[in-house]
């Protein structure tokens, strides 16, 4: 027999709107019923999980991206939040939903990262990371002095309050408020950001992500790593950060009434006159 499908369904406790939340339940569990599916509540997890939808904005969709990065499945966001560039369907939008539960949706891969830092010959973080890794000076301290190697090559010294390592999908995130490019989301590719860059020849760089980057922490009083604005570390002088494509994608349901530049235009004003 068959087993019955099981959906995650993920929100945040706290920040959301409890009635947005509510009514979500109420939809989700509707569908459930007509699709003979269990939807389960995090952090209740089932032994087997189909499909992870998350309900907020983009803080909870990075959350829930990790748990459906962890058990290698689909994650579809429903956007309750503010801006909702990576939760594309819309309260409005239920019969995207409805669809979703019988099976039918349309599929992209994500590029990750894997972030390692050490220190001397002890690792002291390890990660996956979806947006992007950001290493920067706390408020108190001075510049950061870093030195950046991408495979053989190595790139000119940063001296800056920090840097962004942002992925494709990331691009749109950090990276965008610091001047950096938008990159298609299904490419590979890293995108190099210095934050306040002492020298104003620095500009953003995007590279190929077949190879591994390595940044070494040149001179610092206080530095923090920060990945995805969730797994945070303190850095010291001499840490070395590795970063490099993950052999883990994650499984994006896209909204199927929607392109990339549609929800650039909607959601960015692209190309709009303000």
């Amino acid at each position: 027999m068959k087993r019955k499908r099981n959906i995650l369904f993920y929100t945040r406790k706290k920040g959301l709107d409890s009635k947005k939340q509510n009514k979500v339940r109420e939809i989700l569990a509707d569908a459930a019923r007509r699709c003979q599916i269990d939807i389960y509540e995090y952090p209740e997890i089932p032994e087997n999980i189909d499909l992870v939808i998350a309900a907020g904005g983009d803080g909870t969709f990075l959350d829930a991206s990790h748990i459906a990065v962890k058990y290698d499945v689909p994650v579809a966001g429903l956007n309750i939040g503010q801006l909702g560039f990576l939760a594309e369907i819309n309260m409005d939008e239920w019969h995207i939903i409805d669809s979703i539960f019988h099976g039918k949706y349309k599929l992209t891969e994500r590029m990750m990262i894997d972030i390692k830092a050490s220190r001397g010959e002890n690792l002291i973080f390890n990660e996956k990371v979806l947006n992007e890794v950001v290493v920067h000076r706390t408020l108190d301290a001075p510049m950061l002095l870093l030195s950046l190697k991408y495979g053989d090559e190595e790139l000119p010294e940063y001296k800056a309050d920090g840097v962004i390592v942002a992925t494709p999908t990331g691009s749109t995130a950090y990276n965008l408020s610091f001047s950096g490019p938008i990159i298609y989301p299904t490419e590979e590719s890293f995108v190099i950001n210095a934050m306040a860059p002492h020298a104003l020849t620095h500009r953003p760089i995007v590279l190929p992500s077949n190879k591994e980057l390595v940044i070494t922490i040149k001179d610092c009083k206080k530095s923090i790593l920060n990945c995805d604005g969730r797994h945070i570390a303190n850095i010291k002088k001499d840490d070395v950060i590795t970063i490099k494509m993950s052999d883990k994608k994650l499984k994006y349901i896209a909204n199927p009434e929607r392109t990339f530049f549609s929800i650039l235009s909607e959601k960015l004003h692209l190309g709009k006159r303000m």
